[in-house]
């Protein structure tokens, strides 16, 4: 089964290259980059958000600051960033409430953006339900406060994985990431990482080709992320599920001894 599901995915690369090949000599169509413009690495910022978590004592709590959502730390695995654990909202979100974090562009510049890529994991487990789930995502070419048109709207699947958006090619100068559910918690929503593509036209036939092709890889790095967390919760499942107690056994029947 797994050679069939590793023989269909490189099935369905050969035929996606072939088709970006002969769409090559179409009409320049518009596809999503390969760099994060909302990463802090590249010039983005966080320039308005609606809570974070504070401690007991109304002070914010570091390791859950809004700008985690852009330093590039993720939790990976067992690998917990020491001062990076994501970002965790003060409150619940909900349609009448959400919470939402504003992003801007190196040098305040407009973008065309088309894809935006959620990391929903956090220190905490997904079984208390605190991770991001649904989504809206506008943008406003005036200021942070808009006015802001949406998008896309969508939902982050409950596991630590990487998860990808695309919509129609839009400009933006800001960014409004609008959360109005976690998965259950009545405590906070969290989230690890956030990243914003460009959508751009390649120049050449070249490019669209090595574009598409870096897209499909990405595209196969998932595909095999999901595989790996799925082998480990069933290995887990494995380990933590208790064996059956063995059938009991009859007694043996007594023997009856005769009377002289």
């Amino acid at each position: 089964m797994k050679q069939f599901s590793v023989l269909l995915i490189c099935g369905l690369v050969g035929t996606a290259a072939l088709a970006t090949v002969t769409n090559c000599w179409a009409a320049p169509q518009i596809v999503a980059g390969i760099t994060n413009v909302a990463a802090a690495a590249n010039g983005g910022l966080i320039v308005a958000y609606s809570s974070q978590v504070l401690d007991e004592n109304g002070q914010i709590m570091p390791e859950w600051q809004v700008t985690h959502l852009i330093d590039g730390k993720c939790v990976l695995g067992n690998y917990i960033p020491s001062d990076s654990y994501g970002w965790s909202s003060q409150n619940v979100p909900s349609l009448e409430a959400p919470e939402w974090v504003v992003f801007t562009f190196a040098g305040n510049a407009t973008r065309l953006i088309g894809r935006i890529v959620i990391d929903p994991t956090t220190p905490d487990p997904l079984f208390i339900g605190r991770w991001v789930r649904n989504i809206r995502v506008e943008v406003s070419t005036t200021s942070p406060d808009g006015p802001y048109q949406t998008v896309g709207r969508f939902l982050v699947v409950n596991k630590p994985l990487k998860q990808a958006f695309d919509f129609p090619a839009t400009e933006a100068k800001y960014v409004r990431l609008v959360i109005t559910s976690n998965h259950g918690s009545d405590k906070c929503v969290e989230m690890g990482e956030v990243e914003i593509y460009e959508a751009i036209t390649p120049t050449d036939t070249l490019d669209q080709l090595i574009i598409r092709l870096e897209n499909l890889l990405q595209d196969l790095k998932k595909y095999r992320d999901v595989q790996l967390y799925q082998q480990h919760q069933e290995a887990l499942k494995e380990v933590t599920t208790k064996p059956a107690p063995p059938a009991s056994e009859s007694p043996p029947a007594a023997s009856t001894v005769g009377e002289g």
